[in-house]
């Protein structure tokens, strides 16, 4: 009996994490990039040694979205989907103001970032005061809270929920990288997205979504306006 009820405690084994941004803001680095670019490696390259930054998910993210809309050009990206396109297009249109994307694009807190084609050096990142953002993640359940010293604050939220992968490598066989391998790292694989609210500087919610494998991955968690400008993030691998 006693061998029977420590198989059942085995099976039913919970898996739980705690996660909590600090109060000053975390930064989102969005790169729009595709396999089928042959000037995207580079800045591909660049992302992934983000990876040995001591100040990574303490004060920024690196998020890795490929796009598919260099796919006819002989490769079909590995990573690529129409949803990172769309994102991509309305921040240019919607939010830039302008009627055009490429790649490789870095985004900055929802700000177009040109100048990493001129020096490649880290940019600079605002350190003020964003609230405490936290997420407790229970097998496939997550509670993601907020909280603002601003009880004034009032606001129509986006919940963000991303699943990124690194260390995947691919051999290009076609396209403009032909014969090339392809390293990527902070590669987004899942984005799911909630709409909620922010009552008197205070938020919490709970949601459901499937995590396969853990090798690998990370959780990243952002809250933004409906205008796409972010207000908080955290992130950490599992």
């Amino acid at each position: 009996m006693k061998t029977l009820i420590i198989i059942f405690l085995l099976f039913q084994t919970v898996f739980a994490q705690n996660f909590k941004s600090p109060e000053n803001k975390v930064n989102l680095i969005e790169l729009y990039t595709s396999e089928g670019c042959s000037s995207c490696p580079s800045a591909d390259k660049w992302l992934n040694n983000l990876e040995n930054n001591k100040n990574l998910f303490k004060t920024f993210i690196p998020l890795a979205f490929h796009v598919t809309y260099w796919d006819f050009l002989g490769w079909k990206d590995s990573f690529g989907k129409k949803a990172f396109d769309k994102r991509q297009r309305n921040y240019s249109s919607n939010v830039w103001k302008k009627n055009s994307v490429y790649t490789p694009q870095f985004v900055i807190n929802s700000k177009e970032y040109k100048q990493w084609f001129s020096n490649k050096k880290f940019p600079k990142i605002t350190n003020e005061y964003a609230g405490i953002l936290e997420a407790d993640l229970e097998n496939n359940k997550i509670k993601v809270l907020y909280s603002n010293k601003n009880k004034n604050m009032n606001s129509i939220i986006n919940v963000n929920i991303l699943i990124l992968e690194n260390n995947l490598k691919v051999f290009v066989k076609k396209g403009e990288n032909k014969n090339k391998t392809l390293v990527h790292n902070f590669v987004v694989k899942d984005f799911y997205n909630y709409k909620s609210e922010i009552k008197n500087g205070e938020f919490k919610d709970s949601y459901t979504f499937n995590i396969k494998n853990k090798k690998n991955k990370i959780l990243v968690v952002f809250i933004s306006s409906e205008s796409n400008q972010q207000i908080q993030a955290l992130g950490s691998y599992l």
